[in-house]
């Protein structure tokens, strides 16, 4: 079982967008909302990164960015900070559902995106198939946690919902973004856990 929060957002809307996993560029941060912008009625996907705009990049941000059929909008906000925001309205129940902490209710067509994303070996994988199907791992977490398996029945799920707050990119175009003093999630291929944080 992981016990720290990390992005909801970065676990169960990032995949959607098609980009293979342990690929080089990968979102400094994710977030469902933008505080002023974009809030959980609009069913956007909100990725922060940190490059510079090199040729390498440039041709990344243009094919799998800019070109994706998600993409909606994109704020250079200075510094080498890029924000791009996509579109995942074509799935708003699930959407809805992943906001709500139903994770276990997502559609299998959801489902299947973000399981094939992460791949089905290593612990990363197991804690996906754990927060997908909880119902094969109940008796396991009552075990783990000593408590009678009635009451993980009665929770179901077996990841905690989205802390909203964390979830809220709270930055005005105008102001400096302070983002390195946040613990992030990192979605590189060759981190040994799910949640490394830098």
């Amino acid at each position: 079982m992981y016990k720290q929060y990390f992005q909801k957002s970065k676990i169960f809307l990032y995949p959607l967008l098609g980009i293979k996993k342990g690929i080089k560029y990968v979102p400094f941060e994710t977030y469902f909302t933008w505080e002023d912008n974009y809030d959980l009625k609009d069913k956007k996907l909100i990725c922060l990164y940190k490059q510079k705009r090199n040729k390498r990049w440039l041709e990344f941000e243009d094919i799998m960015l800019l070109k994706n059929k998600l993409f909606y909008d994109y704020k250079h906000l200075g510094d080498d900070m890029h924000l791009y925001v996509f579109d995942t309205s074509h799935i708003d129940k699930d959407y809805d559902r992943i906001v709500k902490g139903k994770y276990s209710e997502i559609s299998k067509l959801t489902k299947n995106f973000i399981a094939k994303f992460f791949g089905e070996a290593g612990l990363i994988a197991e804690y996906i198939d754990q927060y997908l199907h909880p119902e094969y791992y109940h008796e396991e977490y009552a075990h783990e946690l000593n408590v009678d398996e009635d009451l993980i029945k009665k929770v179901w799920e077996l990841c905690d919902k989205p802390d909203l707050k964390k979830e809220t990119l709270v930055y005005k175009l105008d102001q400096k973004l302070d983002v390195f003093n946040n613990k992030l999630l990192s979605l590189h291929i060759n981190n040994k856990y799910l949640l490394d944080y830098e």
